[in-house]
C-alpha cells in the first residue's frame, strides 16, 4: 500500500481512538474515580474540558507527526518536488478543527461566536494588524512553494546588516526559521520575506551553489593573482567539501580590483571555512605577485636640506640591515629619488619575505631612516 494510504488511515485510526478514549474515561473512568473522591465533584466541569482539550490536541499533534512523517518521505524522492511548504497550511487546518472541536464540546456555538464577535474581531484587527500580516504571508509562502524546509538559501533585507544565509528549518505562520552558516536558528517574519528584501534559492541540482567576492588592491597584477589562487584553491578543494568552482576578474575601482567566486558546495556549515580559504589563497596571491616586482613595494622619505642626503643613506641602510630579518624583508634598495629647494627625498624599494606585515615593514624603514638623520643633525649640531 503506497505510504500516502498508509498515513491516511493510520489518521483515521488516531482520531477513532482518541473519541474512544474521549467517551470511556467521560462515561466509564471518571465516574468511578469521582465515587472514590467525592471531593473531585467540585471541579467535575473543569477536569471534563482539561481531559478533553489535553485528548484534542494531543491526538492533533501526533496526526501532524503522521502528515510531517509523510510529506518528509515524499520530499526526499528525487523524483518528487518539494512540498514541505504544505506542513504549515496542513498544520493551520488541523489545529484549527482541533480548536473548532474543543468550542464545539464546551457547548460555543461557533456560528453565534462569529457574528457576535465582529465587532470585537474589527477593534483586534487593528490592534493585530502586523500579526494578521506575518499570518496571511506565511499563508502565501507555505502555499506558493517561495520557501520550504530544507531549502538553502540567501536573504537580504535593508531590516539587516548583512545577508542571512542557511537551511530552512520551519515555515511557521508567522516566522520562518533559517539555521545560519554560523550554526544559529534565525526566526525571520514572514512580512520582511515578502517585502523590500532580496531572496535567493541556493539549491543547485544536488549541490549549493553560492558566491564569495573580494577585493585586492591595483599594485600587482590580478591575473596572476587569480592564477595563484585558482592553483591553490584548487589543490585544497575536496578538503574543505568544495565540489567545484569559477573565479573572474568581476569589477575593477580607483584602488581595488574585485574577484568574484562562484562555488558549488554540499554542506552549509563548509561555507565559512571555504570563505577563509578563498581570501587566504587570495591574499598569498596578491603578496606573491607584488614581491615578484619589487618596484610596485617602494616608500619614499623626505628629509630637509640641512644633512647631505648620501650620508642619510649610507647610515640608514646600515640600521635597516639590522631590522630587516625581524622586519620580514628579503632584500631592499635606497636611491636618492628627487631634490627640490627644501627637502631631498630617498626612495626604498623592497621585497617581503611569505607572511610579513607591510606595516611592521614600512615602521622598520621610516624609524631607520629618521635615525640615521636625528643623529647627523646632532653630529652636526654638536660640531659646532
Amino acid at each position: 500500500m503506497p505510504t500516502v494510504g498508509r498515513e491516511t488511515l493510520k489518521a483515521i485510526g488516531i482520531i477513532s481512538l482518541g473519541i474512544l478514549v474521549l467517551v470511556i474515561f467521560q462515561y466509564f473512568l471518571y465516574p468511578k474515580v469521582e465515587a472514590y473522591f467525592p471531593i473531585l465533584k467540585s471541579y467535575d466541569r473543569y477536569i471534563r474540558d482539561a481531559m478533553a482539550a489535553a485528548v484534542i490536541f494531543g491526538f492533533a499533534y501526533i496526526i501532524l507527526r503522521g502528515i510531517r512523517h509523510t510529506i518528509e518521505i515524499t520530499s526526499q524522492r528525487r523524483a518528487k518536488r518539494n512540498i514541505r511548504g504544505l506542513y504549515t497550511i496542513l498544520r493551520a487546518v488541523v489545529y484549527g478543527i482541533a480548536i473548532a472541536l474543543f468550542l464545539e464540546y464546551m457547548g460555543i456555538s461557533l456560528t453565534g461566536a462569529l457574528i457576535g464577535g465582529t465587532v470585537g474581531g474589527l477593534i483586534l484587527s487593528f490592534a493585530l494588524q502586523n500579526t494578521v500580516s506575518s499570518l496571511l504571508s506565511g499563508l502565501l509562502l507555505a502555499s506558493a512553494g517561495i520557501v520550504k524546509p530544507k531549502d538553502k538559501v540567501s536573504y537580504f533585507s535593508w531590516l539587516f546588516d548583512n545577508p542571512v544565509m542557511g537551511e530552512v528549518v520551519d515555515v511557521k505562520l508567522l516566522t520562518v526559521q533559517i539555521k545560519d552558516i554560523d550554526g544559529y536558528v534565525v526566526e525571520l517574519p514572514n512580512t520582511a520575506l515578502l517585502s523590500q528584501s532580496e531572496f535567493k534559492i541556493l539549491g543547485y541540482n544536488s549541490s549549493i551553489r553560492a558566491t564569495v567576492t573580494a577585493a585586492v588592491p591595483v599594485d600587482a597584477q590580478i591575473q596572476g593573482i587569480i592564477d595563484i589562487a585558482r592553483e591553490r584553491l584548487e589543490k585544497s578543494k575536496n578538503e574543505l567539501g568544495l565540489e567545484h568552482f569559477q573565479m573572474y576578474f568581476f569589477s575593477k575601482a580607483f584602488n581595488s580590483n574585485t574577484v568574484k567566486v562562484i562555488i558549488d558546495f554540499r554542506r552549509m556549515e563548509d561555507y565559512n571555512s571555504i570563505s577563509h580559504s578563498i581570501n587566504s589563497t587570495l591574499e598569498e596571491g596578491y603578496w606573491e605577485m607584488k614581491n615578484r616586482a619589487p618596484q610596485g613595494n617602494n616608500i619614499i622619505l623626505g628629509f630637509p636640506v640641512d644633512v647631505p642626503i648620501r650620508e642619510i643613506m649610507k647610515d640608514g641602510d646600515s640600521l635597516l640591515e639590522h631590522k630587516s630579518g625581524d622586519a620580514g624583508l628579503l632584500e631592499f634598495r635606497s636611491f636618492f629619488f628627487t631634490k627640490t629647494y627644501l627637502t631631498n627625498s630617498i626612495k626604498v624599494t623592497f621585497k617581503l619575505d611569505k607572511g610579513a606585515s607591510y606595516d611592521v615593514v614600512a615602521d622598520a624603514i621610516n624609524s631607520s631612516y629618521e635615525e640615521a638623520y636625528m643623529n647627523l643633525k646632532n653630529e652636526k649640531s654638536e660640531s659646532q
